[in-house]
């Protein structure tokens, strides 16, 4: 029953059997029948149908949202009880970082993390702010760290620490730029509107060690971490307001429910928090 729960919540939270399934990696029927075997328990429907597309959370169903949080963990109490009994179970952890923190932070954390945690299973996926959000959603990360102040549902969101964002590079009339969604993108055109400034040719780059590349050969000007400057670049100060922060995310159900995880959480935090 407890597994049909955690298909249950993925359901309710992305309002989609197909979307469910995907993330799941198993097929649509497979999610209905879940879902119908967990109705026929507890004897209520759960979701207004509508084709193969959408569904409509019950009455029922946001009920049982509610409460399955604390169902869940306590589940996973006694799951953790009776596996100390036997044997510690392994610790996975899937760490999403925007590639600014990845390049600048992450090489000093993941040895601290290491010694900390040596029984971990580390797993470090580099994506932008956007991403970070969209898979902690999905509950394919379970700790996000990115430059975005996002807010979403179900998301803990922790100022850690400080990043100055500067200006480099050559005045061609080339802006190169991070790709939509990611933070960086969002700060580079709220430059450019404050500053008044209509490139001949803006470049959207996904990757930040290729923008740096670029602006180094002349390409163009960039708005970077001050963290990231290469040596030798001149960089030029944006101003105060563009004295951003670095954001630790969790999904606040994923660390309920682990207490292992909780800890790998809250060590992040307290090595992050600088100010």
């Amino acid at each position: 029953m407890f597994n049909y729960l955690k298909t249950f919540r993925l359901v309710y939270e992305t309002r989609s059997f197909s979307l469910t399934a995907a993330q799941l990696f198993v097929t649509q029927p497979t999610i209905s029948h879940q879902i119908k075997q967990l109705e026929a328990q507890l004897g209520v429907q759960l979701f207004q149908r509508s084709g193969n597309h959408d569904v409509e959370p019950t009455t029922a169903a946001q009920i049982l949202y509610a409460d399955s949080t604390q169902l869940l963990a306590t589940w996973q109490t006694t799951t953790r009880k009776l596996e100390a009994t036997t044997q510690q179970k392994s610790l996975m952890v899937v760490l999403g970082a925007s590639q600014t923190i990845a390049l600048t932070l992450l090489p000093d954390l993941v040895p601290q993390l290491h010694a900390q945690f040596p029984q971990a299973a580390l797993r470090i996926k580099m994506m932008n702010s956007q991403q970070v959000l969209q898979q902690l959603q999905a509950h394919q990360l379970q700790i996000g760290l990115i430059e975005k102040p996002v807010v979403a549902n179900g998301i803990e969101r922790v100022a850690v620490m400080h990043d100055q964002l500067v200006r480099i590079g050559e005045d061609t009339g080339i802006w190169l730029t991070r790709e939509r969604g990611s933070g960086t993108y969002q700060y580079t055109h709220q430059y450019l509107q404050e500053a008044g400034i209509v490139p001949q040719q803006l470049i959207e780059i996904d990757n930040v060690n290729l923008i740096l590349s670029l602006v180094q050969r002349g390409m163009g000007q960039t708005v970077v971490s001050q963290r990231l400057v290469p040596a030798g670049v001149t960089a030029h100060p944006l101003g105060a307001h563009f004295d951003r922060q670095f954001y630790l995310l969790s999904n606040q159900a994923d660390v309920v429910l682990d207490g292992q995880l909780r800890a790998v959480y809250q060590a992040l935090q307290s090595m992050l928090t600088t100010d």
